[in-house]
């Protein structure tokens, strides 16, 4: 799929390295913030990117709550959960 390239699934949770980051973010996002370039001291994963995986893995409803509480720096290990 079109996202493929910009994560990969380890033991079943989602991670996501800087250089994936960060050509998502710039490729794709149109998003130059200098936090999304691979070595920033403050890098983080583009929200883009979070949300449009969440999109990819539970698709499309009505009714969709999202909570991003934090920055996320690369190669976090993600585990994402339908709450029904």
């Amino acid at each position: 799929m079109f996202l493929d390239s910009f994560y990969s699934v380890q033991n079943e949770r989602i991670v996501v390295t800087e250089v994936q980051a960060s050509h998502f973010a710039k490729e794709v996002a149109g998003d130059f913030n200098p936090i999304h370039d691979p070595g920033a001291r403050r890098f983080c994963v583009p929200g883009d990117l979070l949300f449009a995986i969440v999109l990819t893995r539970f698709g499309l409803h009505e009714q969709m709550t999202f909570r991003f509480r934090n920055l996320l720096s690369a190669e976090v290990p993600l585990g994402f959960k339908e709450n029904r």
